[in-house]
């Protein structure tokens, strides 16, 4: 599941930008076209997530969704949707339809995992892993049809990617059955539960630190793959260089649980933020093309140790009915709004600096800002879970997340095995 759906968006998301400019699009309509990708995740996930919580179970949602993200794709492969505001409409459209099934993977995994603590992690680097296999692919296709050429666009990554969706579309009806959790739950008791958690202040640090980072990470899709094509990077080899940050991602999921026990949470997520901050400190140093490329595996280590270290964060602390739903308000704070105001901000800037390494300033700052705020904020130091007696069928024994400002949930383990904690607060 996990290898399928991030292979889709890996196969043309590193190569948009290329393709809108091979289009004459500039860098402030380019930002407004990645932004769609922030206002579907902002619009839709919250609803989606009460869909697959209350009426419909998530393999279905997952089927139908990409069944029509695979027409979508198709549509843009063909090279026939070229104006600006058509180009508009249908990443809107498209983002507004899957952009919620990220959250709704998620929460499906951590449904039928017996420990997502440890687990979840290496499941989820599977995600990374068809990241990589797709931009391999699409590589040795345009290398293949000639599609290198300046001025050609990149409609062979959209064609890998409708048929990656269907592929996709039909694997989600064999996914194991998730039914909703809280069919029958009251409405507003669920949105008392989800605002009661809000009051948690490492919950508050979290949410608000990631929001801030998400403001720079549409960097690297909107306006790094040019910098490294205007650096002399061949069109067709962007996409593979692209994945280089996915390598050392993929060891920080397999690892996960291992940081978590030796860092703990805190020193975890800081980390994932430093990688974030001096990925673009180094690209306002001016690097050759070598070290601009190489330096994208801290894309990779930033992604697994905030991001899904984070979600694993948020899981734990989220009451049972309400877990996709937190993952949900998750993607809207951050693929939706963050990422809308980022990609905003990336093509002003891009339009701005004109390619100029200054573009790179911005992020160093924000990202500067949000280490220290984080750094300041968040006061959990639970470094592990360890299983001491029978298993359990849910993900995180007797764990108060947070202390002492309200928000707190936990979950008492006495019937299903003796649980403890490996450090305190």
């Amino acid at each position: 599941m996990m290898a399928l759906v991030y292979a889709i968006q890996g196969s043309f998301w590193p190569l948009l930008a290329i393709h809108l400019q091979d289009l004459g699009l500039d860098g402030r309509s380019r930002g407004w076209i990645f932004g769609t990708m922030a206002m579907g995740a902002g619009l839709v996930p919250l609803c989606a997530g009460q869909l697959a919580d209350r009426l419909m179970p998530a393999q279905y949602v997952l089927a139908l969704a990409y069944a029509l993200a695979a027409a979508l794709l198709a549509l843009l492969g063909s090279g026939c949707v070229v104006r600006e505001s058509s180009l508009f409409a249908l990443f809107l459209v498209y983002w507004m339809i899957v952009a919620p099934t990220y959250s709704l993977c998620g929460s499906l995994a951590m449904r039928h995992l017996e420990d997502p603590g440890r687990q979840f992690g290496r499941v989820r680097l599977w995600g990374t892993i068809g990241w990589i296999v797709a931009g391999w692919m699409v590589s040795l296709v345009m290398a293949a049809t000639g599609a290198n050429r300046a001025g050609r666009g990149a409609c062979e990554a959209f064609l890998v990617a409708s048929l990656l969706s269907i592929v996709f579309a039909a694997f989600s009806l064999t996914l194991p059955d998730t039914p909703p959790l809280a069919h029958g739950a009251s409405t507003r008791g669920s949105a008392i539960e989800l605002l009661t958690l809000l009051r948690n202040r490492d919950v508050r640090a979290f949410l608000v630190a990631s929001f801030g980072v998400s403001l720079t990470t549409p960097m690297v899709y909107q306006v790094i793959p040019g910098y490294l094509q205007a650096r002399g990077l061949p069109k067709a080899w962007v996409s593979t260089a692209m994945t280089l940050g996915q390598w050392p991602e993929i060891a920080t999921l397999a690892l996960l649980p291992w940081l978590v026990r030796r860092l703990g949470t805190k020193t975890m997520l800081i980390v994932g933020i430093t990688a974030w901050l001096t990925r673009f400190l180094s690209l306002l140093a001016r690097p050759s093309l070598a070290v601009a490329v190489g330096g994208g595996v801290l894309h990779g280590v930033g992604f697994g140790c905030l991001t899904v270290g984070g979600q694993v964060f948020l899981d734990r602390c989220a009451p049972v009915r309400q877990r996709a739903s937190v993952q949900g308000l998750f993607v809207v704070l951050t693929l939706g709004l963050g990422s809308l105001l980022g990609n905003v901000m990336a093509g002003e800037l891009a339009a701005r600096t004109s390619g100029d390494d200054l573009v790179f300033l911005m992020p160093c700052v924000i990202n500067g800002l949000m280490l220290a705020y984080f750094a300041v904020g968040f006061r959990s130091r639970i470094s592990a879970l360890v299983q001491a007696g029978s298993a359990s069928t849910e993900p995180f024994p007797l764990v108060s997340c947070g202390r002492g400002d309200g928000g707190v949930h936990s979950t008492p383990r006495d019937e299903v095995g003796r649980w403890v904690l490996t450090s305190a607060y």
